[in-house]
């Protein structure tokens, strides 16, 4: 499931990226690596608001919906 379907307060697996080199890159270098978890703090209009390893970052939903979550 793509992680922009994930509720707020949820903590999700990654598992793969439906993307291309250059957003996995930027993704790995957020820390958001097949195998991590990643929990959902917000949804907002503009995006989500994700914690991964005690950091937070924002996504807009169509950056989080390439990550595949189980």
């Amino acid at each position: 499931m793509p992680l922009s379907y994930v509720n707020p307060g949820e903590v999700k697996q990654v598992i793969s990226f439906s993307a291309g080199n250059k957003y996995k890159d930027r993704f790995m270098s957020m820390g958001i690596v097949p195998g991590r978890n990643i929990k959902i703090i917000d949804i907002t209009n503009a995006g989500l608001i994700i914690e991964v390893q005690n950091t937070r970052f924002a996504l807009n939903k169509g950056l989080a919906h390439l990550i595949q979550v189980i």
